[in-house]
């Protein structure tokens, strides 16, 4: 039983936010964008134990967006917690007949559900801070008027085990007798009598003999052994010494991992090992604990869920991508927060959540795979969804409208022409708006095959800056420079779309996850192609004026461009150093097209000899197009924008 959806309201810095949980979902933004506030969400919600009735928030959990604000005046915390089939009859008949009171069946699709939220809110009345848990209809509302019994909450949460390791992962705690994963998988260890018994006299055995090796450890215990003289406690040889644990128990207390060096057969302990080797074992650890221990007594539908935080911690990149890439490994549903572009770079698109700070609140983007409205059912509506299945679904028991796809103008006027109301009509305006930003299954691939070196580096960035190729991209990071405004001082990653994706692609994804973009391209026919793939994305006129922005005269590529605002000389120079020999002379009409021609012959090679000579000229940023120098303050300013809200 997997948890799938996550509703939070006003909860921190979470007012209003909506999650999809996957087997694996990776958590990244800034610090204070709300990643280990969802975790502590989880954690509050889903208690080991409902033992402790007391109120499970502190005053400092409540939204409070002005200065002024109270806990007291809060609209009060919800947490929706949905727990989903992911087929039809996934979970087991004892599983259903067990949980029956709080499944709930999706009449169409025949999907089981369970929804549990607990809410809790200041009461004037009482004044003091009310809470409860309930369970929840398909529609979210209650299914009993009060909170959920205590039977029916500990019964359900008998099938969920929440774990949480924080980036602070300390192995000497962990792998010591006190630690709660290996300290209870010691202590839990099965020894028969029998084999206690025969474990105990080989012990004490082996301690004679340790003893037996020096004689001087005869005189100390002789010496010892006075101190029951003068204290009365009796006569006779009754001290001994220890060298060795004659418990079992005491013996595996004191025991610890050890790890063969790499191109050695010697063993090191685990703590003389780095910090990064530490951290991974802890992680391993978890996972021993929850197959050897927990797993037992596990009822078979229990699913552990492991919150985990910078899993990369202390790894090196290599180390850290080879974690990502085998975090499957670890068998259980995951919720991950990390702050590495390494670990990204391996995680599926499709399982990111980007937290962004916006003021005193957080929103989560992501990408979406489907796209819900709320609309009135009618027999014309369902006639529309079967026609266009399965693109289109309505859920009668929701009375959603469920899309799948970019909603097209003439899919839109369709269904608004089965409304007479204008609120509906805005409401399916509003949902192919929101379709707009749709990826198929294909372009998702794409973007998994070519963008993987630059994924984890883009989605951390406060801006984009998209350019064709990666002769662009030199020349405006280098032009940034002269500005003296680095782009990555700024946040800012430039992403030469042809050779990782398509411009189309990457105008979506910047909109899913919410961040500023800007697109320079060629006036050519190449160029023409960029903007109609980027309307198609559902821009307004005006947006494609503000960010689309091509060469001012028609029929230029970069190379024209650059020859015609100020760089002729030094692409002469250029050729002639190289020792190519030029068809036309100064001042003959064909000069430009041969520059042009020979500089395109090796466009990456003559754009690093470009910003090489013009670094030893000293250029500074007076040699930069208007062209150029504009969109990058535009850019810039989107980042500074983004920072002040």
């Amino acid at each position: 039983m997997k948890l799938r959806e996550v509703k939070i309201k006003n909860f921190r810095n979470l007012v209003d936010i909506r999650i999809p949980i996957d087997d694996t979902t990776i958590f990244i933004g800034e610090n204070n964008s709300g990643k280990t506030a969802f975790m502590d969400a989880l954690r509050i919600a889903l208690p080991h134990n409902t033992v402790n009735r007391k109120l499970p928030f502190d005053e400092y959990d409540y939204h409070m967006k002005m200065p002024s604000d109270k806990p007291q005046t809060s609209e009060g915390i919800v947490i929706d917690l949905w727990f989903r089939e992911d087929v039809a009859d996934e979970w087991t008949d004892a599983l259903i007949q067990d949980l029956n009171e709080i499944v709930q069946t999706d009449g169409v699709q025949g999907i089981d559900s369970i929804g549990l939220r607990l809410s809790s809110k200041y009461n004037q009345k009482s004044n003091d801070f009310d809470f409860r848990w309930e369970f929840l209809a398909l529609d979210g509302k209650s299914l009993e008027s009060k909170s959920a019994n205590l039977y029916k909450l500990t019964k359900f949460l008998s099938y969920i085990r929440l774990f949480y390791l924080s980036s602070l992962r300390d192995s000497n705690d962990e792998f010591s007798p006190n630690s709660k994963y290996w300290g209870r998988i010691i202590k839990d260890l099965k020894i028969s009598e029998e084999q206690k018994v025969l474990l105990s006299e080989e012990l004490e055995q082996l301690n004679k003999s340790l003893l037996g090796t020096d004689p001087r450890l005869e005189r100390l215990m002789e010496s010892l052994g006075k101190v029951q003289d003068i204290m009365a406690l009796g006569s006779g040889k009754n001290t001994t010494i220890h060298a060795l644990p004659l418990k079992p128990w005491e013996l595996m207390s004191k025991s610890e991992v050890a790890i063969k060096a790499q191109g050695s057969g010697i063993e090191f302990p685990l703590s003389s090992y780095g910090q990064g080797t530490k951290s991974l074992s802890v992680l391993f650890l978890f996972q021993s604990y929850i197959d050897l221990l927990l797993k037992p007594t596990f009822k078979e539908e229990t699913e552990a869920i492991l919150t985990l935080e910078e899993p990369e911690a202390h790894l090196h990149p290599q180390a850290t991508r080879a974690v990502a890439a085998n975090i499957s490994e670890i068998k259980s549903q995951k919720i991950i927060s990390s702050h590495s572009p390494y670990f990204i770079q391996e995680i599926p698109f499709a399982n990111i959540r980007v937290f962004r700070r916006h003021g005193t609140l957080s929103k989560v983007y992501y990408i979406k795979r489907q796209f819900n409205a709320k609309i009135p059912e009618t027999p014309e509506l369902l006639k529309f969804c079967d026609g266009n299945s399965p693109s289109f679904e309505y859920n009668e028991n929701t009375e959603t409208l469920i899309v799948k796809k970019r909603i097209q103008e003439k899919e839109l006027c369709s269904l608004q022409n089965l409304y007479m109301e204008e609120e509906v009509k805005t409401k399916l305006k509003n949902l192919y708006d929101e379709s707009q930003l749709f990826l198929s299954d294909e372009e998702v691939m794409k973007l998994e095959t070519f963008s993987k070196r630059i994924r984890g580096e883009i989605i951390f960035a406060r801006a984009w800056v998209l350019c064709e190729g990666q002769t662009e991209y030199l020349l405006i990071k280098y032009f940034a420079e002269l500005m003296n405004k680095p782009l990555d001082q700024y946040g800012v990653s430039v992403i030469d779309f042809k050779n990782n994706g398509t411009s189309g692609i990457f105008v979506t994804l910047s909109r899913i996850y919410n961040i500023p973009w800007i697109m320079l391209i060629d006036s050519d026919i190449a160029g023409n192609g960029y903007i109609k793939e980027v309307e198609n994305r559902g821009l307004t006129n005006e947006e494609m004026l503000e960010l689309v922005r091509k060469f001012p005269i028609e029929n230029l590529t970069l190379e024209r461009y650059l020859y015609k605002n100020g760089f002729a000389q030094e692409y002469i120079e250029i050729l002639k150093e190289e020792g190519i020999r030029l068809d036309n002379k100064s001042g003959d009409e064909g000069l430009e097209e041969d520059i042009v021609k020979k500089i395109q012959s090796d466009k990456l090679t003559h754009m690093n000899a470009l910003i090489n000579k013009l670094k030893v000229k000293g250029a500074d940023e007076s040699r930069i197009p208007d062209f150029f120098k504009n969109a990058i303050i535009y850019i810039i300013k989107k980042t500074m924008e983004g920072n002040a809200e």
